[in-house]
């Protein structure tokens, strides 16, 4: 038996045996990469899916934040627990779905944010393949992405645009959109000296906007303005809501 083992095992050490089973387990590995693995199963979403979902629009309350993550889980898109990431994040996908999407999810979308916000898991989810990338800062674009060659940009909550800043990043995440494409943003709605910006505030960015190229899709309007007042002068209100802004470039 001794002889018999000692036989086998030299065998087993032999250059042409380890040879053949060297070969056999690459064999064995290129098999196992052409066999298919399941996608990650897509949510199908139409435009009309998100009926009612505003592309402009104040939130003020969070019973309207905890409506849009209630309704996102209707519609079977990955949970989150920030209702206002949901709510902002519904707005700019209605945007996405209902003007840029050619029902084959090939638009070009630009999350500034990064691949954990909650807007990028649910276009991705949705068939999309968001890029993530800060166009909002200097020399991006025309560089590492072409000018007037995206479908869609976004910067949401909780990543703001600050009043300081959202001119810039208007100005700048516009240059890489191409003729009809959107940029949706979102701007604390406040004091100004608490770094928030007021119905007044909000339209002369838009009109500023306007002489850009940039149009508002949908619209601000009285309700609106009667509802941000209400909020504000709730008593100890500081810092009162939300506003999201999407355009588009003519």
């Amino acid at each position: 038996m001794k002889g018999t083992l000692s036989t086998a095992a030299r065998l087993a050490s032999s250059p042409a045996v380890q040879r053949a089973v060297g070969r056999a387990r690459e064999a064995a590995k290129g098999t196992a990469a052409k066999v298919p693995r399941p996608a990650e199963q897509r949510v199908t979403l139409k435009a009309s899916d998100l009926s009612g979902v505003r592309t402009t629009d104040l939130l003020v309350d969070g019973v309207e934040a905890r409506a849009a993550r209630r309704r996102s889980r209707e519609l079977h898109l990955p949970r989150t627990l920030d209702d206002t990431s949901a709510w902002a994040a519904l707005g700019a996908l209605a945007a996405l779905l209902r003007i840029v999407d050619d029902g084959r999810r090939s638009a070009t979308v630009i999350d500034t944010v990064g691949s954990r916000s909650v807007f990028s898991r649910w276009t991705t989810k949705a068939g999309f393949a968001p890029i993530h990338v800060d166009v909002t800062r200097p020399d991006v674009v025309g560089t590492g992405i072409d000018p007037h060659s995206v479908d869609m940009v976004t910067r949401l909550h909780p990543h703001l645009s600050q009043p300081e800043t959202v001119d810039e990043d208007l100005a700048r995440g516009s240059g890489a959109l191409r003729r009809g494409g959107l940029m949706a943003v979102t701007v604390r709605l406040g004091p100004l000296e608490e770094g928030g910006m007021g119905i007044a505030e909000l339209r002369s960015l838009i009109a500023r906007a306007d002489e850009q190229g940039l149009s508002l899709v949908g619209d601000l309007d009285i309700a609106d303005s009667r509802r941000a007042q209400e909020a504000q002068q709730v008593e100890g209100a500081t810092s009162f809501g939300l506003a999201l802004l999407t355009f588009r470039r003519r």
